[in-house]
């Protein structure tokens, strides 16, 4: 089959190895550059191992004959029936061979297991060994030209089948770089496997993006993943590359378990039908200057390469550090003094100069000046900010990190403390990509997405719940709130939209058509959904159950709790636990009913439990159904024959002290219906994050101040950020 090539070297090409990959690079004079692995050499090893695996089948069946025959003579008919009666197999009876007359050593056969028996080796090499499946791989078209992404067959270190991986050169530092990988699906691809998981750190298979495969042999695509290295990732793992086709082994459980799957429906093993040309990662320009602000304002040698600068130049470096440590605060001069003593004495005791110069530094990142946000006030009164304070507030507040230059000069200028000049940075700082930080931050903190990834959910029973799918998930979280945050939509429409933002892999997992491509984006859904607003999102649901079963408890708190502005109280020490109806033939309403006859629990439950009735229609992952079902399971967790129920789900509830909903749409609509509870407890929620503390009832008239404003502005969620720095409140500490 004739595959359409890129070039695969240029002129001046370097070339060096890393394992057991062919690696192609080149390295210009400013430090940039590439380094690319051609896959198809990965086939050697394979190629290597199926030659081997035939040869030495062969060798062990004539070495296995010759023991036989040896034990068939007459005078070893007495040991060879004691041994045969002490062995549980014929491969344990081998393993005696040097008690057996005339039997040869398997050494001189080639099987030497360096001081253990030899035998071992020659009983393994009479086995399959996954020949079959290395023989399918061998067979696969285009081998000459790329690799397969199959299943594992033994230890990564022996052949990696499983995956590629890539690993950034050591001597490429931290900065930003991207991930190129050229490659096509087979034609028999079914559609759940064109899709490819990108990963950093293969030991530990820690997911970073996936891509859909929509390239062809005759026309392969090249998929990019951007990726920034920091200084901590130090550790070869950290540092490499990992590329294999989605879900095919997010952990040994679940691998071992789709293998064997594989094996009864083909006599084989899993399809590999993802091919890869290469994988590339470039050096990107930023890589090459790449560097934290403080450090790139030494403008001095930070090694020994060069003499070591003059004493006034290195002072005047270390004004420059501490000032940006600081946050745009000069550092005293007593302070300076002791930091260029401290320089001056690693000196004096034999130093060089880039150690006396982390010494010194190290100081300045060790004050709490660096460490901790300082707004001191006099006899702990309240006061204004200074227009540096406020620059930094802000700063963090949306982007997470110091203020840049601009806002540091407006606020030197006097002009920051301008509300309109104000409005302007905060709508500027809203714009830049770095308010990405506010978006991560504040829902992780707001909505505990860190519990999804503490979740495991029963792979099993919900098969389509893979690595990437969870992944995808959680960002459908993040990215819908940055739409939000981009446009200023509506807040309700956390609540209720007649969109989602989404890519293929979800849309597919939802079962909403016509979504294409790996990028999030707005879909327009139909009348009727029930997705649009969190409530419809996998990840909220996952994190309302235990990942094998839903929890219309802790679905119903999480709504009174992130969206009423209502949470209930926490449940009393001596509460009854709902684990005592264990083992009982009932359904989920019928469980929760029985466990509201405690009058302890009912006082709570009656207004939790009907609002997760309502919700009931999504199961442990977020899929929507129509049916539910209970097994009841013995200590060994085998099913009890005859303890199962299976039922309608029936989402219908009346609340407490409110209206009856037949389903979950009108739960839905009732809970969109109250905008302006959810307003004010996000509003809450904003102050808190901004702030840094905990809210009070002193902060009541901002949050009525906030959503006065926002009202005005369809509940905008630009509007109530806006509202927020705008306040009193954020000026003041």
């Amino acid at each position: 089959m004739e595959i359409e090539r890129t070039t695969k070297t240029a002129a001046g090409v370097a070339k060096f190895g890393i394992g057991s990959n062919r690696q192609v690079g080149s390295v210009s004079a400013n430090g940039l550059g590439k380094v690319r692995y051609e896959c198809e050499t990965a086939n050697d090893k394979v190629s290597s191992y199926v030659a081997y695996s035939i040869d030495a089948r062969e060798r062990a069946r004539q070495w296995v004959k010759a023991v036989e025959e040896a034990a068939a003579k007459p005078e070893n008919s007495d040991i060879a029936a004691r041994l045969k009666k002490e062995s549980k197999n014929d491969a344990i009876f081998r393993r005696s061979w040097d008690q057996i007359a005339g039997a040869p050593n398997p050494r001189s056969f080639g099987f030497d297991k360096k001081g253990e028996n030899d035998a071992d080796l020659a009983n393994d090499s009479l086995g399959e060994n996954w020949q079959k499946y290395h023989e399918y791989y061998l067979s696969r078209p285009a081998l000459d030209q790329g690799a397969y992404l199959g299943t594992p067959t033994m230890h990564p270190a022996v052949m990696a089948l499983g995956f590629l991986q890539l690993p950034v050169p050591a001597e490429w530092h931290s900065g930003d770089y991207v991930l190129r990988v050229r490659l096509a699906a087979a034609k028999e691809a079914r559609p759940e496997q064109c899709f490819l998981e990108v990963g950093m750190h293969p030991r530990n298979g820690m997911v970073r993006a996936t891509f859909e495969v929509t390239g062809t042999m005759e026309a392969p695509q090249i998929v990019e993943m951007p990726f920034t290295l920091t200084r901590v990732q130090d550790d070869p793992g950290d540092r490499t590359l990992f590329i294999r086709e989605k879900g095919a082994w997010d952990n040994n459980e679940e691998g071992g378990r789709k293998r064997q799957e594989a094996v009864k429906r083909n006599g084989i093993g899993p399809e590999a039908v993802l091919w890869i040309d290469y994988m590339e990662i470039e050096r990107l320009d930023s890589a090459a200057k790449f560097g934290a602000p403080g450090l790139a304002s030494l403008e001095i040698p930070l090694d020994d390469a060069t003499p070591a600068p003059a004493a006034a130049e290195v002072r005047a470096a270390i004004q420059r550090f501490a000032t940006v440590a600081f946050r745009g605060t000069e550092p005293p001069s007593g302070y300076l003094e002791r930091l260029t003593m401290i320089y001056d004495s690693q000196l004096k005791a034999g130093g060089k100069h880039s150690q006396a110069l982390k010494e010194t530094l190290a100081v300045v990142l060790s004050s709490p000046m660096f460490l901790y946000l300082a707004e001191p006030a006099a006899d702990d009164k309240r006061r204004s900010l200074t227009g540096q304070e406020l620059a930094t507030r802000l700063s963090y507040f949306l982007w997470g990190a110091p203020p840049d230059e601009i806002l540091l000069q407006l606020a030197k200028q006097g002009e920051l403390i301008k509300p309109e000049v104000l409005a302007e940075q905060t709508t500027r700082l809203l714009d830049d990509p770095r308010s990405g930080d506010l978006v991560h931050g504040l829902v992780s903190q707001w909505l505990g997405m860190d519990r999804l990834d503490f979740f495991e959910v029963n792979r099993p029973k919900f098969p389509r719940f893979d690595d990437s799918t969870k992944l995808a998930a959680k960002h459908e979280v993040y990215e819908t709130f940055a739409h939000l945050l981009k446009h200023n939509a509506p807040l309700n429409d956390l609540l209720k939209a007649d969109y989602v933002v989404i890519n293929h892999l979800l849309a597919d997992f939802y079962g909403i058509p016509g979504v294409q491509g790996d990028a999030f984006q707005k879909v327009a859904l139909p009348e009727n959904s029930p997705r649009g607003g969190l409530l419809g999102m996998a990840a909220i649901a996952v994190m309302g159950g235990n990942g094998e079963r839903t929890s219309p408890v802790e679905r119903g708190a999480w709504v009174l709790r992130k969206l009423l502005n209502d949470p209930p109280p926490p449940a009393p020490a001596n509460v009854p636990q709902i684990t005592r109806l264990a083992g009982k033939v009932l359904t989920t309403r019928e469980r929760l009913q029985m466990h509201q006859e405690d009058a302890q629990c009912a006082s709570c439950h009656r207004k939790i439990d009907p609002i997760g009735f309502g919700l009931e229609n999504f199961d442990a992952v977020g899929q929507w159904r129509t049916e539910d079902s209970y097994q009841v399971l013995d200590e060994k967790g085998q099913p009890v024959k005859g303890a199962s129920i299976t039922w309608h789900i029936e989402a219908n509830a009346t609340l407490h002290k409110g209206p009856e909903f037949k389903d979950f749409f009108e739960l839905r609509d009732f809970i969109a219906g109250r905008s302006v509870d959810f307003a004010r407890g996000f509003s809450g929620v904003l102050i808190q994050y901004a702030l840094g503390r905990p809210l009070g009832f002193r902060d009541e008239p901002l949050i009525t101040d906030m959503i006065t404003a926002a009202r005005k502005e369809n509940f905008g969620l630009r509007t109530l950020v806006q509202s927020l720095v705008a306040s009193k409140e954020f000026h003041t500490k």
